[in-house]
């Protein structure tokens, strides 16, 4: 098939036209006076139609008129989606903060971003005013009916949001992103997707990040039925059971939470209403092509996208099954990343780790440009993967180093230095080969080593720290396994289970060391610097953790129970009664796992705040065999902050 063929059967929309709005609430506002009574959202405890959901939309743009930075302080539902908007709609940019972040990072966010007003709820409004002190606090549960004027500031240059990544300094990284530029990455996502009225869009990632600001926006632009799923509340079961009650059309994660999903369906269970499946945020294998292939009808299509916070998704691969049974665009092992989405070039330029000369491979049907027209491109071409658009973001407030990733080619022409290596392969497709520095993926999320090293340093017990990202072995031949944090560090009173507690308090979940190691002393390079390939590799899950105590007694077989299921998801031959989940290797998505396992072997719903709650063998099994209280308020609030800590959200 040749790539003309591969972008007429698969990609964009010939039937598309532009849309007249110039900016995302004027485009929302045509979407509901089109379809008032068409379903816009249908959330886990509510569903709106767009009349019910404009009504919001006025509210909360009347509350908020004026302002010019609203934070959005929200559980991920429709409130989320409405708050957006309404920011919009007032003419102010929105700063969504996910209350479930640890109080010491959404503060540094907060400080950064520099809200004028904070949308939130009763239950988050004590922590909205520790945020932005000083700063009017609107409950969204209480607002008037706005004006029906509509209207409003309709500048496509304005800033729409800001959205924090992870940053090499120790601090979290603001991009700031456009109405225009927002309105172009959503209209190529429905044309790619071909989204229309009758579709209904999967949103699974926190509105803190890109993924979900692709997936609203791309479902409440066109008509079509937005579906927020709260993977930390629910679990996975819980998503395979909206996908089929619900009927979502379009599936969009990261491969992580894919393959969990996937792995705990059975084996002949298929999601019918799927008609697009899209993955992003971390490599995809040949292993999840199986899994597509097995779970989904044979007239949808796989999409393995690659994009950055920056830009968005820059370059997708679209695969039907008859393109994966006959070998076509699936590569070798790993999924090529795809071809260059119409209104983007992608550049392979030169990177110290990259020996042959700079290309560039062009929206399809383009013609190849390169840096130096001199050189002709090869097959083989390696480079820095160099994305260049008219719809790139900016940093805010950046500082000089985050700033150095953006520059301005002598055509005018703005690109973004993704830091990513890639390859050119014959077909035109991209290959990607890894990172250039170190940053890395951990389940989607864009992590920076020097970030959790620098978190690490600032705590007394620490005098040297070094973090690298390890992968744990796949209990499927040929897949990748987890990629997981391990921290080693150099202190005589760093205790891993206090130094993990301590950085929960400023870091994010999936930011949280797997395992954290303490040495005597660092090994070294020639040039006196840490050498992290020579660290010593942990000895498993279990490598810092106290020696096994026995299992109680009076509680043996359903300990034995909760035990084995630990044991299964961790992959270690034992656990101790007493330990922590979390402390052990542990994760959100392992946790949903282990719930899975345990409503299986008990024969009865077991609640993921449960598992939270009473995040050790011992308590969770004297908890369901004494048919003791509630936990108290205190604990509830501490089982509440252990659950922020690991939520899950999508990919950048």
């Amino acid at each position: 098939m040749t790539e003309g063929q591969f972008a007429a059967a698969h990609r964009g929309d010939p039937d598309h036209r532009p849309w007249s709005a110039r900016t995302i609430h004027e485009r929302f506002w045509e979407v509901a006076a089109a379809h008032p009574g068409r379903l816009a959202v249908i959330g886990d405890g509510e569903s709106l139609t767009y009349a019910e959901l404009a009504e919001r939309v006025r509210a909360i743009a009347g509350a908020v008129r004026g302002r010019a930075r609203v934070a959005v302080l929200l559980d991920h539902g429709p409130g989320t989606l409405a708050a957006i908007l309404g920011a919009l709609a007032a003419g102010a940019l929105y700063v969504p903060l996910d209350p479930r972040y640890p109080l010491a990072r959404l503060a540094r966010m907060a400080e950064l971003a520099a809200p004028d007003a904070v949308l939130t709820t009763p239950g988050h409004a004590a922590m909205a005013e520790r945020l932005a002190p000083g700063v009017p606090v609107v409950d969204v549960t209480a607002l008037p009916p706005g004006p029906a004027e509509t209207t409003g500031p309709s500048d496509p240059d304005a800033p729409a949001y800001i959205l924090f990544t992870s940053g090499s300094t120790g601090r979290p990284k603001g991009v700031v992103q456009t109405h225009r530029n927002a309105l172009f990455q959503v209209r190529t996502h429905t044309a790619n997707l071909r989204i229309g009225p009758s579709d209904r869009v999967s949103v699974l990632s926190s509105f803190s990040f890109d993924m979900a600001m692709t997936d609203g926006f791309s479902a409440l632009l066109n008509g079509a039925a937005s579906v927020p799923v709260d993977l930390r509340e629910h679990g996975l079961a819980w998503l395979g059971e909206v996908l089929v009650s619900r009927a979502v059309t379009i599936y969009h994660s990261t491969p992580t939470v894919y393959r969990y999903l996937l792995d705990s369906l059975p084996r002949e269970a298929r999601l019918e209403s799927v008609r697009a499946v899209v993955l992003g945020g971390e490599e995809v294998v040949r292993h999840d092509l199986d899994r597509f292939v097995r779970h989904f009808p044979a007239t949808s299509v796989f999409v393995n996208g690659y994009g950055a916070t920056e830009i968005s998704f820059a370059v997708q691969n679209h695969l039907t099954v008859e393109d994966i049974l006959a070998g076509r665009g699936v590569g070798a092992g790993v999924v090529p990343i795809g071809l260059p989405l119409d209104g983007t070039e992608v550049e392979l330029r030169p990177h110290a780790t990259a020996s042959d000369a700079p290309s560039s491979v062009g929206p399809s049907g383009s013609s190849v440009v390169l840096p130096d027209s001199s050189v002709r491109p090869s097959d083989s071409a390696e480079g820095e993967i160099v994305v260049r658009s008219a719809h790139l973001a900016s940093y805010w407030r950046a500082e000089e180093s985050d700033d150095s990733r953006f520059g301005v080619d002598p055509d005018g022409t703005r690109h973004y230095r993704t830091g990513d290596l890639g390859r050119r392969l014959p077909d035109g497709r991209i290959r990607y080969l890894g990172r250039a520095d170190r940053q890395v993926k951990i389940r989607g999320h864009r992590v920076e080593l020097g970030e959790i090293e620098a978190a690490l340093s600032a705590l007394p017990e620490v005098t040297r720290a070094a973090v690298v990202a390890r992968e744990t072995r796949s209990t499927v031949a040929g897949a990748p396994g987890d990629k997981r944090i391990v921290a080693y560090v150099i202190g005589e009173m760093a205790e891993p289970a206090t130094l993990r507690k301590a950085l929960a308090d400023v870091l994010p979940e999936f930011m949280l060391p797997a395992l954290i190691v303490r040495m005597d002393a660092f090994p070294l390079t020639p040039t006196g610097k840490v050498d992290t390939a020579a660290l010593p590799e942990p000895a498993g899950p279990d490598a810092a953790a106290t020696p096994v105590s026995p299992l109680p007694e009076e509680r043996h077989d359903l300990a034995l129970v909760i035990a084995e299921a630990w044991c299964a998801v961790l992959g270690v031959p034992e656990v101790d009664r007493e330990q922590n989940f979390f402390d052990v290797g542990g994760h959100s998505l392992l946790m949903a796992q282990v719930q899975q396992r345990l409503e299986l072997s008990l024969g009865t719903r077991l609640p993921l705040s449960t598992l939270y709650a009473y995040p050790t063998v011992a308590r969770l099994a004297e908890h369901l065999t004494s048919g003791e209280r509630p936990p108290s308020a205190a604990e509830q609030r501490a089982a509440r902050r252990r659950q922020a800590r690991t939520r899950r959200t999508p990919a950048e």
